[in-house]
């Protein structure tokens, strides 16, 4: 990926405002549903709830951005109404294929954590594989696993993600350590939009890189 590249998914949100608006009320229902139930506290009786945020509620947003990310890309574009009505039509087979995701990341991260990370790595591109080539729900799982096959595949992965997801990290934990209150529990919230929109961008972006795009198996 060049830096041009780079340069121009870091400045979507702030280029695409109501994309950015989308990702920060997403975000939003996560702290709250969070505050409830740590989605990784599955001793917690209200751990279904967050669960069921996630499931129910995220590949709305997922289809949105990703959508918009393709448009994008290919020099058009289309509103957020636009695109939540073209995931609609696939929302289905999202819904299975974030169930079917999370039951097996969640079996690999019991054995152990890193088989967890991995099969989380390995299966990443489901959800453009269902909106952008209307795949199965096992389709898709089944070509994202082809796209990631290789060791150096995932460290790649592993190596680009990691400072978009560190970003939120980070202000989450100098948030904690300084108790800004609700004002960093702000912060909080909009570092987690900004880093769920540029993780989905650079996906989408590699995904649509036609050099290594398979062709869909039936």
């Amino acid at each position: 990926m060049r830096l041009h590249q780079i340069s121009s998914m870091v400045l979507l949100p702030f280029r695409r405002p109501s994309l950015l608006l989308v990702s920060l009320l997403f975000s939003v229902a996560l702290y709250a549903a969070n505050i409830q139930a740590n989605v990784y506290d599955i001793q917690s009786p209200k751990w279904v709830i967050a669960m069921g945020i996630l499931i129910l509620f995220s590949p709305l947003f997922h289809g949105v951005v990703i959508l918009r990310v393709r448009a994008v890309e290919s020099g058009t574009d289309v509103t957020t109404w636009q695109a939540l009505l073209q995931t609609a039509v696939s929302y289905p087979r999202l819904v299975v294929g974030e169930i079917l995701v999370n039951l097996i990341v969640v079996a690999g991260l019991f054995l152990f954590i890193l088989p967890g990370v991995y099969v989380g790595l390995r299966l990443i591109f489901y959800k453009q594989v269902i909106l952008i080539d209307h795949a199965t729900a096992v389709t898709a799982l089944r070509v994202s696993s082809r796209r990631t096959t290789g060791w150096r595949i995932s460290l790649f992965l592993l190596a680009l993600l990691t400072p978009f997801y560190g970003f939120a990290i980070l202000i989450g934990y100098v948030v904690t350590v300084f108790s800004w209150g609700a004002v960093g529990e702000g912060l909080v919230v909009v570092a987690s939009a900004l880093s769920l929109i540029w993780t989905n961008t650079l996906l989408t972006n590699l995904y649509l890189e036609p050099v290594h795009k398979p062709h869909l198996g039936k």
